[in-house]
């Protein structure tokens, strides 16, 4: 009897720890997905229940030494709670990026964060960690039972089955995703950068380069290349628009794909060896280079990013996975165009662009293509709501890349822009969804130029070489050589073959 007493306030006291560890921490980070109905409702209940499960697993085991628990207990509560009371209120992504802003931010920053609100979740966090730590003083005894321990190893387990199923699946949630964020921030990136040491200069002179790093966009949904619905009608309009139908890349998630677009690896490259940002080639030939992204930046291209003279992350405490996130027309507000006699420049905007979730993407404006998904959860939408949602995202971009061009056009000077997507998506090919996928679709990422006037004039062979080359299959390396190309750089030993403004048997200029 005294046994039975004994296990029963252990399972009284660690579900009593569970119920309040999840309303407190775990449950952050649902509370803002889009759930639509009944069938979501119970998918995400079930996946809540499983992750507190796993969470479980680890608050027994801390449990089974008391000295260890009551000191550790409060530090990771009250940590955990500090932070997902932003969850809650503003959906804010626990990511590398946040890691790095909360550790490197001025103490005078920080205490604007502070406010009354954040001040009772606080107090509420510091009455359940003394209530914990008293009901866990009157358990007499040790706490270790051994098919309590059996359990939560096998609750353990869970979290790193899931993962090796899909990764994200479980670790994108608090309180996982604070621990991985933590260790991704103190990882070292793994690609090294070559320094650039040559004397490179320019041949051009006022010339601005705008290069709009797309995400998830494949080149068959835009009617440009013939797609049966009118998703680009305002590029259509625009004159010296030239789309690619045929870019191909096996790099199908950004992590790979942005690396490799930014610098002079090929697609072809298995192994990853030193690569060189262009970048810092166009930095040492005088160009004045930006960056002005509303993705938060990744390791695998962080370094290369660095290497421009200015970086602006807008909405940084945002990433993909969040419903708050901004939309890309935020990064236009950011972006300004030299004046005629300006320097040269190339100017990067990096778009969160048709990243899912895609109604998160657009605002009711581009709502045009109905009925649209309701719900995170792909498995309660149908193929025609899905592909509606990311057909208004490309509605959203046409709309975007018009109001550049706009603005570009303004200002008579060598201007041209350069769109490309980080790769494609798939949509519903094999029964696969998004991307990382190995198909066509995700492995055909859309391409659009633009150019002004002044820049047809005195690039005219460029640009009859990059129009005769449109229907061509093209792989993504030749971004960072054509950007080179038509930046008019000597003193770097760039492969001018692979630049798209470049035709074959013609001399280089």
């Amino acid at each position: 009897m005294e046994k039975i007493k004994e296990y029963k306030k252990i399972i009284q006291f660690h579900l009593l720890l569970n119920i309040l560890f999840g309303a407190i921490i775990s449950l952050a980070c649902y509370v803002h997905i889009p759930l639509g109905d009944i069938k979501s409702i119970v998918i995400y209940s079930i996946h809540f229940l499983i992750l507190q499960f796993t969470v479980s697993g680890f608050l027994y085991i801390l449990s089974l030494s008391k000295r260890i628990f009551l000191i550790l207990f409060p530090i990771l509560f009250f940590l955990l709670s500090s932070i997902s009371f932003w969850v809650y209120a503003q959906d804010i992504t626990i990511n590398p990026g946040m890691i790095q802003a909360i550790l490197e931010s001025n103490i005078d920053i920080s205490l604007d964060v502070f406010s009354l609100q954040y001040g009772l979740f606080l107090f509420l966090s510091i009455v359940c960690i003394l209530f914990i730590s008293e009901k866990y003083k009157k358990l007499h005894g040790s706490t270790f039972k051994f098919p309590l321990f059996i359990l939560s190893i096998a609750a353990i387990s869970i979290l790193f089955l899931a993962e090796n199923y899909r990764t994200g699946v479980l670790r994108r949630k608090l309180p996982y995703s604070l621990f991985y964020s933590v260790k991704k921030y103190l990882k070292k990136p793994n690609i090294q950068l070559k320094q650039v040491t040559q004397n490179i200069t320019s041949k051009k002179d006022s010339l601005h380069i705008i290069f709009v790093l797309g995400e998830s966009v494949r080149a068959d949904h835009l009617s440009l290349n013939g797609y049966n619905r009118l998703t680009t009608p305002l590029l259509a309009k625009q004159k010296n628009i030239v789309s690619f139908p045929n870019i191909y890349t096996p790099l199908t998630y950004t992590a790979i794909s942005v690396p490799q677009i930014l610098s002079d690896k090929s697609v072809l490259d298995s192994i990853q060896n030193k690569v060189t940002s262009m970048y810092s080639i166009l930095k040492n030939a005088g160009y004045k280079t930006e960056w002005i992204g509303n993705q938060s930046l990744e390791k695998s291209y962080e370094g290369i990013v660095r290497t421009n003279k200015k970086v602006l992350i807008v909405d940084r405490f945002h990433s993909v996975l969040s419903f708050k996130k901004e939309k890309d027309l935020v990064l236009l507000n950011e972006f300004k165009h030299p004046k005629i006699g300006a320097e040269n420049k190339i100017s990067t905007l990096h778009m969160i662009g048709s990243h899912w979730y895609y109604n998160n993407r657009v605002d009711n404006r581009f709502i045009i293509f109905k009925p649209i998904v309701t719900s995170k959860y792909v498995g309660s939408s149908t193929n025609e709501e899905l592909i509606n949602s990311y057909d208004n995202t490309i509605l959203y971009l046409d709309f975007f890349l018009d109001k550049l061009i706009t603005k570009l056009k303004k200002i008579d000077q060598q201007t041209i822009l350069i769109y490309l997507s980080d790769h494609g998506e798939t949509l519903g090919e094999n029964g696969q969804w998004f991307h990382a996928q190995e198909n066509k679709s995700s492995q055909n990422p859309a391409l659009i130029i633009w150019f002004s006037e002044k820049f047809k004039q005195q690039n005219f062979n460029k640009i009859a070489n990059l129009i005769s080359k449109q229907k061509d299959s093209i792989s993504t390396d030749f971004l960072f050589h054509s950007i080179l190309d038509v930046s008019g750089i000597n003193g770097f030993n760039f492969k001018i073959k692979e630049s798209i403004f470049y035709k074959k048997n013609e001399k280089t200029q």
